[in-house]
């Protein structure tokens, strides 16, 4: 035998030593890509029911949404009655603060002019008391 033939010899010992060494790595290679296979498909079998109910939950949650928005909008005349009736009612009480005010100070003002008109007629009182007690205490000639 020559060398070329005893290299190949040994190439193909090896090669065939390599095939024995990956016979369990491809077997379980196989055995791995069922297994998959198997979670796939339930997956999709579980995808398809899920979807289905997902389906079922979004219709539900669109009819509570138009009965909300549809409620909603009868509401909508009363919220903007009682907003009328809350400007109406400041306006009201707006109005009437001022007119207290107003009358406040008027009373204030009657009431100061009150003061000095008694303190004015207290000092004419003290000063008719005065002159009227030297008229009093002079004599008369």
């Amino acid at each position: 035998m020559n060398w070329l033939g005893i290299g190949v010899f040994i190439i193909s010992l090896v090669f065939a030593g390599f095939l024995i060494i990956l016979i369990p790595v491809i077997k379980k290679i196989t055995a791995t890509l069922e297994n998959t296979a198997k979670v796939v498909s339930q997956t999709e079998e579980s995808l398809n029911e899920l979807t289905g109910e997902v389906k079922l939950i979004l219709y539900n949650t669109n009819e509570t949404l138009i009965d909300v928005n549809e409620k909603v909008r009868k509401l909508n005349p009363i919220f903007d009655t009682i907003e009328e009736v809350g400007k109406a009612s400041h306006h009201v009480s707006s109005t009437l603060a001022d007119y207290t005010d107003k009358k406040s100070l008027i009373m204030k003002e009657g009431i100061n002019e009150a003061n000095n008109k008694k303190a004015k007629g207290f000092v004419r009182a003290l000063i008719l008391f005065y002159y009227l007690k030297k008229k009093k205490s002079r004599p008369t000639v």
